[in-house]
């Protein structure tokens, strides 16, 4: 009982978070894809220096979207990357 009123207070007080409006040159769906795209050295770059992975605040549901194409985009690159070295080796 003491854990379902715990969880029901905390999705109530994470229903009061909000984000602000957009303006006019915020980032949309090709600034998320580029910043997908480059999130992974974004991350290494972060562990020395003041860099940010991702743009806040945004355009929206455009960014993410954008944002999640690229990450996966360069998921797959890599993948694609590690699987023909590791095909390579495998078949000398």
């Amino acid at each position: 009982m003491r854990r379902l009123l715990s969880l029901n207070l905390l999705l109530l007080l994470a229903g009061c978070a909000t984000q602000p409006a957009a303006q006019a040159d915020a980032p949309g769906f090709f600034a998320g894809l580029l910043h997908g795209l480059v999130a992974i050295l974004a991350l290494a770059a972060s562990l020395f220096w003041q860099v940010r992975i991702y743009a806040y605040p945004n355009s929206g549901f455009g960014y993410d979207l954008g944002f999640l194409m690229g990450f996966s985009l360069s998921l797959i690159a890599i993948m694609l990357s590690v699987m023909a070295r590791i095909g390579g080796l495998l078949t000398r």
